[in-house]
């Protein structure tokens, strides 16, 4: 029976085909054509299965496009920091993967050359053998000419041309990147110029709200508009079998639930051993190679990502920038895209350094810069009235200046009002170090205060979270536990019979939590009992244990840029966050603050007050270690 004449294209189209779609694919389309030639074009099912046909004769099965072999690392870096401020372990991360995967590359590509040579150095020896058999006239099996161990390496000559194919292509096995950071900080636009550098095809994947496993693995053609998953259908839309694939937004995609687990099905797809062969399941029987493709994470946060995903990637992490960047950024990136954006090519807009650092700490509060890129253009579109406005009357010429009166103007009351110390502080108030989740730090004060008519009792407001509730409660015992030592315990006077110490952190309508506020607890409680003051220019940041032993914290870089922009010029720092203070600031704030590392709170109470403040020095201490 012939094929009906609405299938012969489609069957024309896989002749011209053949030979760039996988065996398994054409094993399925021929048994498929075959099917459909003895259905009615009028039953569902035919529609069904022409779909199917149509999908399996459009994937890039085998096109790929062409990388440089010699990779211009200097260019991919130029390319970097043309597009991006900042960021430089996040870039030098990115050129080390591409210097790795040009050398993976060279080397598989000499021996997949040197194992073609010798598979036709095989193959010719096997022909002659075969071609002295009928010269001989020799009767009986002719492969029992050649011995057995020979013989499977003719038998591997012979494979279809198909699987030669797929064996000799280049699959980069190397870690799967993990973008990590506050939104607006360039995560996606770094994957941009990696492809860019690569000379790859780029799909992006957007998995926030992706609840379903089926958006991932394709729906089975059992149901009624069914369709391959999101990978399958990228690979379709780029047209290659190895573009460069962001799966944006990975801590959003849903967990587990009746519709299955969409991170469960990722995990196949992101492990190198497994994706040359995914199985979707709208394709059925036929796998496809995806490991060709080099796949690229983003995400905002790592707590909702599922520990097996997370273990298959390789997480670099994207802070905020400071504010120096994003100055930067501002005047080459954001103002003359604005301008352009606006209509004022012609005339531009002239920013100083000193208004656009004004925009950035009074009305944007953020790690990224897409909010100051919306404030920038809202004085861009007053600046177009202005200049729409000059054109059409000879009166007020255009001025493409913008003042800092200009700024009050345009954007109103300064949104954010910065950070900024106290100039003096009475005993039991100490200045400590938060991390916002907007990815930006700042300063936290720690008031504490004695009540009168109590009984030693812990009073704790300001909207406080479990983990630092628990370490001021942790601080007031380490306290009550070495009174004697720091004086305290005078005579019959003993301030924890009669009052209550109520300890409050100001901006109570903010939540706080975090185990990072230790250290200045006990320096707080420790002020207020014995009426020393700590430095209104010292912040401190840092965990205890009951022992005393200070423990390492998250976010140093964010915290000290926040009290570097509040003028705090010293800050006391657990020990272990030594790699962190040395690899991650600006050369320019290590020279204009003091760091002060310490492993026991007790070297923190020295540093802050001197030796002196110990009354009993005979009590056994703990020894720090680094």
């Amino acid at each position: 029976m012939g094929l009906p004449e609405d299938l012969q294209p489609l069957d024309s189209l896989f002749q011209r085909r053949l030979s760039e779609i996988s065996s398994s694919a054409g094993q399925a389309i021929t048994r498929e054509l075959k099917r459909l030639s003895k259905i009615p074009p009028q039953s569902a099912e035919y529609g069904v299965g022409k779909t199917y046909i149509e999908w399996l004769l459009s994937l890039p099965w085998k096109k790929v496009t062409e990388t440089p072999h010699d990779l211009d690392l200097a260019k991919a870096r130029s390319i970097l920091d043309d597009e991006h401020e900042g960021l430089e372990k996040v870039k030098r991360r990115v050129v080390e993967y591409l210097a790795v995967y040009q050398l993976k590359r060279k080397l598989f590509e000499e021996e997949a050359a040197a194992k073609l040579q010798e598979k036709k150095t095989t193959k010719t020896t096997h022909q002659a053998v075969q071609n002295a058999a009928f010269d001989a006239s020799t009767a009986g099996d002719l492969l029992e000419l050649i011995p057995k161990d020979e013989r499977k390496a003719l038998e591997e000559t012979q494979t279809p041309m198909d699987d030669i194919l797929t064996k000799d292509v280049y699959r980069d096995k190397g870690p799967i990147l993990l973008l990590v950071g506050p939104p607006g900080v360039g995560k996606t636009s770094i994957a941009r110029s990696l492809a860019t550098s690569l000379g790859r095809k780029l799909h992006r994947i957007s998995l926030g709200g992706v609840r379903d496993e089926a958006e991932i693995r394709g729906h089975r053609r059992t149901y009624i508009g069914a369709l391959p998953g999101l990978l399958v259908q990228g690979l379709r839309k780029v047209g290659v079998a190895n573009p460069v694939i962001l799966l944006d937004e990975l801590d959003k995609v849903g967990t587990s639930n009746f519709h299955g687990d969409p991170s469960a099905a990722l995990l196949e797809a992101l492990d190198p051993a497994q994706n040359w062969s995914f199985h979707d399941h709208y394709l059925g029987d036929v796998p496809i190679d995806l490991s060709q493709c080099m796949f690229i994470a983003t995400a905002n946060t790592l707590d909702t990502i599922s520990p097996p995903l997370l273990d298959r990637c390789e997480t670099i992490t994207c802070s905020g920038y400071v504010t120096s960047e994003k100055l930067a950024i501002a005047k080459r990136f954001l103002l003359p895209k604005q301008v352009k954006e606006n209509g004022l090519l012609a005339v531009g807009v002239q920013m100083g350094d000193g208004v656009i650092e004004k925009v950035i700490t009074e009305f944007t509060f953020e790690a990224g810069v897409r909010s100051l890129e919306r404030e920038i253009s809202r004085i861009c579109r007053t600046k177009a009235v202005e200049y729409s406005t000059a054109r059409q009357s000879t009166h007020s010429p255009y001025n493409p200046e913008v003042t800092s009166n200009d700024v009050d103007t345009i954007l109103g009351v300064a949104h954010f009002d910065p950070d900024v110390r106290e100039e003096t502080h009475r005993p039991g108030v100490v200045t400590g170090l938060a991390w916002q989740a907007s990815g930006t730090g700042g300063i936290m004060l720690i008031e504490t205060t004695l009540v009168p008519g109590g009984n030693g009792q812990l009073v704790l407001t300001g909207s406080l979270g479990g983990v630092i509730s628990e370490s001021a409660q942790l601080g007031l015992t380490w306290v009550k536990s070495h009174s004697a030592s720091l004086g305290i315990l005078l005579g019959d006077t003993d301030p924890y019979k009669s009052h209550d110490i109520h300890l409050h952190l100001p901006a109570g309508s903010v939540k706080k939590d975090g185990p990072s506020a230790g250290i200045g607890m006990v320096l707080a409680i420790a002020s207020l009992l014995t009426g020393r003051v700590v430095p209104s220019t010292t912040a401190v940041t840092g965990e205890i244990t009951l022992r005393g032993a200070v423990t390492p914290v998250g976010g140093i870089k964010e915290k000290v840029l926040g009290a570097h922009r509040a003028g705090i010029r010293k800050i006391i720092l657990p020990k272990k966050n030594l790699r962190e203070v040395m690899a991650d600031l600006p050369e320019s704030v290590k020279d204009e603050m003091d760091f002060v590392f310490v492993g026991t709170i007790e070297e923190a109470l020295e540093e802050v007050w001197g030796k002196d403040i110990w009354t009993d020095t005979s009590r056994p201490r703990l020894e720090a270690k680094l």
